[in-house]
């Protein structure tokens, strides 16, 4: 009996859980650096190495240091089994704990691994310069974040502060909805500890500041949406006093069209109007987006981790610092927002869209690179404000118009879709990634073609569905 069939044979509850299989992949992946970094460094290294992190103590032949990621990867195994003994248990949420900690075992494991090869001069190149001081950073945040997120759905459960009736969702949820407050407090406090306080970071922090104590009200006491819009106006303009602006962007046509980089310095204020108005968009972007468990967190991680990508290809080492601080935040935010969510975004999503529209200038990559990451829930956005114009309705006021509503309307399950828009959004990423120029241009399009289709069939399905057959004639 081969192992695959073994496996098909125990009928395993784990393969089935979207989120699960995310976090195991996250796991893997960072005992897969390890793993990577150790093969590729060990002919450099001499006969015997520290255990320790000190060179005068701990020597042991450089063998032994095989046994690191050994260990992690006997300990994912060991976690995935206790997952899949929580999930037959009928114990969906205790299931996730493992997996949680399998990832901040393995970026322990990683951090302390490359922290031994980092002791010799090893033949190494910029990225891995760039990647191992990211390591720890990240396994804060994500801790961080999950205990922060912990402790406010404890406290919003005690003061009663649950999520209210509202637009399309008149229903009464007794699910707390201050997502800012974890995402806030976690990325802040990691990004002061790693991140020198100069201008750009207070800027930032003051402008998620600003957010959070905005959204944070707003999820207690609806605020009327002219104050929240001056709230957003005002995080993007302590973004720009920070000294963080899009002074120009590249033409993606470029050489077929020139010029090859379109400046905005060059007119008075013009740079200064461009950054908020971009930051502006993408925090009501990634709001629209949160209407699914864990939608607009996942999407989040991934662009942030896009983000971390793109700075040490470019080599902008403080963007994939803050990039990594914010997808291990989402991370830690993750085992308690994914379906079915223990605490919503809520307010976080501004947050969220924030973040990733000021590390998206940050990072070098200015804003064609989050255009394609972001393809989705962008051209989302767009086609229902259309739809609520024609309607002759405000483009703020909510309805279930989004794609993941017509997906649900189409029949297709909660986790599926989200587990579908997760890897929309991962294939975007790592063509935005890959893509220059042209290619990310025609990318954008193809993209904006297939969602106008995508959303047309669903409209005649949700369409035909709605319809109700005529009545017998007499």
């Amino acid at each position: 009996m081969s192992f695959k069939t073994w496996v098909l044979g125990q009928n395993l509850v784990l393969p089935r859980k979207p989120l699960l299989l995310v976090f195991w992949g996250i796991a893997a992946f960072l005992v897969a650096i390890g793993a990577f970094a150790l093969i590729f460094s060990y002919g450099a290294l001499p006969p015997q190495v520290p255990l320790l992190f000190t060179a005068e103590t701990g020597l042991a032949e450089k063998f032994w240091l095989m046994f690191v990621p050994v260990l992690a990867i006997f300990f994912l195994l060991a976690n995935a089994a206790v997952s899949e003994f929580m999930l037959r248990k009928r114990e969906d949420a205790a299931a996730l704990f493992p997996a949680f900690l399998s990832i901040l075992v393995s970026a322990l494991l990683t951090w302390s691994l490359i922290r031994i090869l980092r002791i010799f001069p090893l033949p190494g190149s910029s990225w891995e310069e760039m990647l191992y001081p990211l390591l720890l950073p990240f396994g804060g945040a994500v801790l961080l974040g999950f205990l922060i997120t912990l402790a406010t759905l404890l406290l919003a459960r005690r003061l009663r502060l649950f999520d209210r009736p509202h637009g399309p969702y008149p229903e009464v949820r007794t699910i707390p909805r201050l997502g800012s407050l974890p995402l806030f407090l976690a990325f802040g406090t990691v990004a002061l500890i790693f991140f020198p306080l100069d201008p750009a970071l207070k800027g930032l922090l003051l402008g998620a500041g600003v957010l959070t104590i905005i959204q944070t009200v707003d999820d207690v006491r609806p605020l009327p949406f002219w104050i929240q819009g001056l709230g957003h106006l005002a995080a993007g303009a302590a973004v720009v006093w920070g000294g963080i602006k899009i002074d120009y962007i590249g033409n993606p046509l470029w050489p077929y069209l020139t010029p090859q980089y379109l400046k905005f310095e060059e007119v008075r204020f013009l740079s200064e109007v461009v950054t908020i108005g971009w930051i502006f968009a993408l925090i009501n972007v990634v709001d629209w987006l949160d209407g699914l468990d864990g939608l607009a967190a996942g999407i989040g991680t991934i662009a942030a981790l896009a983000i971390v990508a793109t700075s040490i290809i470019i080599g902008t080492p403080a963007s994939a610092l803050l990039g990594v601080i914010l997808a291990g935040t989402l991370i830690g935010f993750l085992p308690l927002n994914a379906y079915p969510a223990k605490i919503y975004l809520g307010g976080g999503a501004f947050l969220l869209g924030y973040l990733l529209a000021v590390l998206s200038i940050f990072s070098g990559a200015k804003t064609g690179t989050a255009i394609l990451i972001l393809a989705i829930p962008i051209i989302d956005s767009f086609l229902v404000i259309i739809s609520r114009l024609r309607a002759g309705k405000s483009p703020f006021v909510g309805d279930q118009k989004h794609l993941h509503h017509r997906l649900m309307q189409a029949g297709i399950s909660h986790p599926k879709i989200v587990f579908i828009e997760w890897a929309v959004v991962a294939a975007l990423a790592a063509a935005a990634i890959v893509l220059r120029g042209p290619a990310k241009f025609a990318a954008v399009g193809l993209v904006f073609l297939a969602a106008l289709l995508v959303n047309r069939q669903l409209l005649r399905k949700v369409g035909s569905k709605d319809r109700t057959p005529p009545a017998p004639s007499s």
